[in-house]
Order: structure tokens, then C-alpha cells, then sequence
């Protein structure tokens, strides 16, 4: 009888470890489509996050007080629910936009791209949170964490710049928007509101998830590099057409009016930071950064391939690389194309050497035409997520000019912060849009080629 007993309970225990490991290989977290150390570097290309005594901090603080007011309304509610960060939370988010559940098992393929796109987005603002260790706002203002899975010893030990959770958001959503664009809109503005659901619950302040969305377009756009991304993004692509009954075809581009928030008022607590970081910019137009920022006034194609041609490695034009060349040209048409667009469609902003009556310090004069978004934001940035699919390698020089161009624009007076920050936004939105123009595909392919034989 013992004998018995002994065997039965042997055979248990076997069983259960049988059925834990077929547990976990079946729900281990996926492969990354590029490991960490891989991967851009935004403790490279991003600057250091604004400190507590620099006018760039102004925005933080009026955002801050801004997130606080709307805790206690649904909207609170709701960015409290959404501290929350996981696959299964991304997929109740972009089931909702998407108009139909995606799960493990209704939707393999699709779950499988979005997962390994937000495990590979999770290692993208590591080496930024590590290497500046910001003091997140409900620390820095002893206030009890009101996002409920947040919990304050590791917001306590945890870098707050950039987000993690904007990052991983945002990535999600600039995949998924290349993967449906009927519906990215709606896609791309959930990506953009769960940022700033962090900013609401004060675990993280506006310059943190600025920073998340770049960190996020650099992943998404490296990430292209990768063949894996791309079989699965075309097998998740084939399923959601399948599913949703829809015939894929190239619809219009993204509209920043349902993407975005609108441009900051005068009236708004918001205008004195973008005051405050034009009047420091205006300093810097006698030093070398000024010399840059008047240089980047210029985004004709010509100037755009020299500029970009010392951190591709390889000196471009129309002639020694006519692939490139071409590429740079379509793709420069098509966002200044978007940021008119947006422009001429939201409400219109004076552009800062208008509204405070001085002249442009470079870029020409602009009056008639609206500071919101900055298009030169739109153009820089994009470039250069582009060409970091193509020289992944070189991904950290490439981004780092792309984003200097667009504080670029903060110099010169043409643009405020916050336009810029829209910019370079849209600029995201756009590229994953442009993914999905087979015209676009080809003069990609044809772009890689010549950068790899030269």
C-alpha cells in the first residue's frame, strides 16, 4: 500500500513539472526582434532631461499641475487603469481601436507581432533611464502613487526618463497603424494618450514622455532592419485583413487633428514654458549651435543629403547616389506635405518672431503661415528614422541631427517647443504610414541597395 502511494505520488509530481514546463515554453516571453545592446541609444541621441532650475522644467511643472486637476474625472480614471503594462494590456487598448479582440488565439498572428514589438520596445529606454536616473514627480513632490499598478519603491529606484511605459505604448501603436491604416488615427492616438496617462497618475513628467515617443519611433524604425520583423509584420498584415473583411489599399495620411492635441494657446498655462525655452534659444544664435540651427533653416533636398551624409558614412547626392537621392526627395515631399496639411487645417499659430515682434533669425519670413506643427521637426526627424532602417548602424548619429533639427527651429523663432515636439510625432506617424505605399517599399529597397554597395 505504501508502495503504491509512493508511485502515485511520484507520478503527480511528474505530471505538474511536465505541465509547468509546457506552461512556460508556451507562454515564455517572445524573442526581440533586436536585443538591448543593439538597439538606438537614446541616452545618445536624446539630450539630458531638463533639470529643476532650467526653463525647459516650466512645461513639466505646468503639466504636472495640469495631470494633478484631471485625477479625480474619468479621464483620471481611466490613466490610473492604464498603469498597467503588459501584452495582454496593449491588447485590450488596440482591440478597442481596432474594432475587434486580439488575443493568442483569434489573432496569432497579429498577437505575435505586437508582443515581440513591445518586448523589443521594452529594452529601448533602459540605457537613458540608467544613465540619468531623473527623480520622477511623485517623488520629487511626496505624493502617493495614483496609477493602480504603480507602486512607489520602484518608481523610487526606477529612472523616470524617458517613460518606459510611453515607449513600449507608442511603439505598439506605430506597429500596429503600419499594419491597419484605415484605422490609425484612432491607433496612433490611443499610443499618444497612454503617454500621457503617466504624465495624469504623476509617475512621470511631459518631458519624459516626449522622450518615450522618440524612443519609440527609433525602435520601430531599427526594427525594420530586421527580416523576423518584416515576415511578421506581412503574415499579421494578411490576418487583419482576413479578420477585419477590408481590401488593403493606401488610404490618406495620418491627421494630426485626431492624433494630437491642439496647439498651445497664449491663454493656456502651457505658453509660458514655450516662452521661456524661445527666450533661452534666442542665446544660443551667437555661438555654434546657432551657426547649426540656421544652417538646418535649409531643408531642400540638397542640403537635407549633405547633412545627413556624415552620419550615413558615405557622401550623398543625386548623382553618386541617385537611389538615395530619390528617396530623400519623395520621402521630404511627403512630410512637409503632412505638416501642411496639419498647418493649414488646425488651428493657426503664430510663429514666435511673429507673436513677440522680433525678426527671424533665419528660415525667411514665415507670417502668413502656422508654427503648428514645426515642419522642419516633421522632415528631420523622419529622415532620419528612414535612413536608420537603411544604416542601422549608424542609427545614434543619424537621430541625434534629426533631432537637433528640430530645436532647430526653436532657435531661429520659427517654431515654439511644443510644435516641435507635434513634429516630430508626426513625423513617426508618417513614416509608419509611408510603409505601407508599396512606391514607397521600392525606393526603400532600391536605397538599401546602393547604401550596401557603397
Amino acid at each position: 500500500m505504501k508502495r503504491e502511494f509512493k508511485l502515485s505520488f511520484v507520478a503527480v509530481l511528474l505530471l505538474a513539472v511536465a505541465q509547468s514546463v509546457f506552461s512556460q515554453s508556451r507562454f515564455q516571453q517572445p524573442s526581440l526582434y533586436i536585443e538591448r545592446a543593439d538597439q538606438p541609444d537614446g541616452g545618445v541621441f536624446l539630450p539630458a532631461p531638463p533639470d529643476t532650475s532650467s526653463v525647459a522644467y516650466i512645461d513639466d511643472f505646468v503639466q504636472w499641475q495640469w495631470g494633478k486637476s484631471v485625477r479625480p474625472t474619468a479621464r483620471g480614471e481611466r490613466a490610473s487603469d492604464e498603469s498597467a503594462s503588459s501584452t495582454t494590456e496593449m491588447a485590450r487598448i488596440y482591440s478597442e481601436a481596432l474594432g475587434f479582440r486580439i488575443s493568442r488565439t483569434e489573432t496569432p498572428a497579429i498577437y505575435n507581432l505586437m508582443s515581440r514589438s513591445y518586448h523589443t520596445a521594452e529594452q529601448a529606454s533602459k540605457n537613458p533611464k540608467e544613465k540619468y536616473m531623473r527623480i520622477r514627480p511623485v517623488i520629487q513632490y511626496n505624493e502617493i502613487p495614483t496609477g493602480r499598478s504603480d507602486r512607489l519603491e520602484s518608481l523610487r529606484t526606477s529612472g523616470s526618463y524617458p517613460s518606459g511605459h510611453t515607449t513600449r505604448g507608442m511603439a505598439t501603436a506605430l506597429v500596429l497603424a503600419e499594419m491597419a491604416p484605415e484605422y490609425q488615427d484612432t491607433i496612433l492616438r490611443r499610443g499618444f494618450e497612454y503617454g500621457e496617462s503617466r504624465v495624469i497618475v504623476s509617475a512621470h513628467y511631459q518631458s519624459d514622455v516626449n522622450a518615450g515617443y522618440m524612443c519609440a519611433s527609433a525602435c520601430v524604425a531599427a526594427m525594420h532592419s530586421v527580416p523576423a520583423f518584416m515576415e511578421d509584420m506581412a503574415a499579421a498584415r494578411a490576418e487583419y485583413y482576413e479578420k477585419s473583411g477590408r481590401k488593403e489599399q493606401v488610404n490618406a495620411n495620418p491627421d494630426g487633428r485626431r492624433i494630437l492635441n491642439a496647439p498651445v494657446d497664449t491663454a493656456g498655462t502651457r505658453y509660458f514654458g514655450d516662452v521661456a525655452q524661445y527666450m533661452a534659444a534666442k542665446a544660443d544664435r551667437a555661438t555654434e549651435r546657432g551657426r547649426q540651427a540656421a544652417q538646418d533653416a535649409d531643408m531642400g533636398v540638397d542640403a537635407v543629403l549633405k547633412a545627413f551624409s556624415e552620419p550615413m558614412g558615405m557622401k550623398m547626392d543625386s548623382k553618386s547616389t541617385p537611389a538615395l537621392a530619390s528617396l530623400v526627395r519623395e520621402s521630404l515631399m511627403m512630410l512637409t506635405e503632412n505638416a501642411s496639411e496639419l498647418a493649414g487645417s488646425a488651428t493657426f499659430r503664430k510663429r514666435p518672431y511673429v507673436q513677440l515682434g522680433d525678426a527671424p533669425f533665419a528660415g525667411g519670413d514665415n507670417a502668413a503661415t502656422s508654427s503648428f506643427p514645426s515642419a522642419g521637426a516633421e522632415a528631420g526627424w523622419g529622415i532620419s528614422l528612414i535612413l536608420t532602417e537603411i544604416a542601422p548602424a549608424h542609427a545614434n548619429e543619424l537621430l541625434t541631427l534629426g533631432f537637433r533639427m528640430g530645436y532647430s527651429g526653436v532657435i531661429t523663432g520659427q517654431n515654439w517647443a511644443t510644435d516641435v515636439v507635434a513634429g516630430r510625432i508626426m513625423a513617426a506617424a508618417m513614416v509608419a504610414h509611408m510603409h505601407t505605399s508599396a512606391h514607397f517599399r521600392s525606393l526603400l529597397e532600391a536605397a538599401k541597395k546602393e547604401y550596401a554597395g557603397g
